[in-house]
């Protein structure tokens, strides 16, 4: 059997997975092939490659399938196998949904596989600097769930810096005037930069170094090198990701936005900067 999107009423609309897939025998065997990912990708890869083999419209298998991919640097595979879990879903919405007034609620979790498909295939495309399609998709997860528990808005605006455009980037920062994250606070120093508007550039620089005190000393840095992993007391083995105020948290937003850091009139800018002055205007 199929998978189908349901109608809840009130434009609420929810993925449903039949029995075959949604049980806890084959629940055990995914997440333990998720547990697998960056330890043993090899073995994961074939879990998930049998789950597949047996349940060919379990997304999720085939979205971590992709991850694993991408661990073992398999690139054409790692975009093939998240383009396929995108079209899975996409192929399954009736006519009735209408994009742009229904939803498809993250809080519904059988919602969540598709919308994580869609993030994933956002990531491929945005990688391999197809930036319109990456925001394409980006713009539809954005419709499908507006709360965004996903956070897909930092890699619109990515896709925005490294396509230049900054005019449109600026009116995106502009419609989420109370968002204070790291992205979007060093975001608007970058547009105030490119505005020639250095004072008020350094103002809202103050408030960014607050989102992460290592960011400007790595913008600033002549050669960059990824910082060892973060590890939890007690879990010497654990790779715990790119935490909150963190140098590695640091070192992923220069990755991932370099392309605009490194640009000659916002570098000037950056290396103008001397922490302490900052910190004591």
């Amino acid at each position: 059997m199929e998978p189908f999107i349901g109608s809840l009423g009130d434009h609420e609309w929810e993925f449903v997975f039949p029995s075959d897939i949604d049980n806890e025998k084959v629940y055990n065997k995914f997440y333990g092939a998720v547990e697998l990912l960056d330890y043993d990708d090899i073995t994961a890869e074939r879990i998930f490659k049998e789950i597949i083999l047996k349940y060919p419209f379990h997304i999720d298998a085939y979205n971590h399938l992709s991850i694993a991919f991408r661990n073992q640097k398999k690139r054409f595979e790692s975009f093939l196998t998240a383009e396929k879990a995108y079209l899975l879903g996409k192929n399954l919405f009736p006519m009735e949904f209408k994009v742009g007034l229904d939803r498809l609620r993250w809080s519904f979790l059988n919602n969540r596989p598709f919308l994580r498909a869609c993030a994933t295939f956002g990531l491929e495309c945005q990688d391999k600097k197809d930036y319109n399609r990456a925001l394409g998709i980006y713009q539809e997860i954005l419709q499908f769930n507006k709360d965004d528990h996903q956070g897909i808005r930092y890699l619109v605006l990515e896709c925005l810096f490294a396509q230049k455009k900054f005019h449109q980037a600026e009116e995106f920062l502009k419609s989420h005037s109370k968002e204070r994250s790291l992205e979007f606070s060093y975001g608007r120093v970058i547009i105030e930069v490119l505005n020639h508007k250095k004072s008020k550039a350094i103002e809202i620089l103050k408030e960014a170094i607050k989102c992460n005190p290592f960011v400007l000393e790595e913008i600033q840095k002549v050669k960059h090198f990824a910082p060892p992993p973060f590890r939890l007391p007690g879990e010497p083995f654990l790779d715990a990701g790119n935490p909150l105020g963190t140098v590695q948290e640091a070192f992923e937003y220069w990755k991932r936005n370099k392309s605009v850091l490194n640009s000659k009139e916002v570098q000037e800018f950056f290396l103008s900067i001397i922490p302490m002055q900052v910190n004591n205007q």
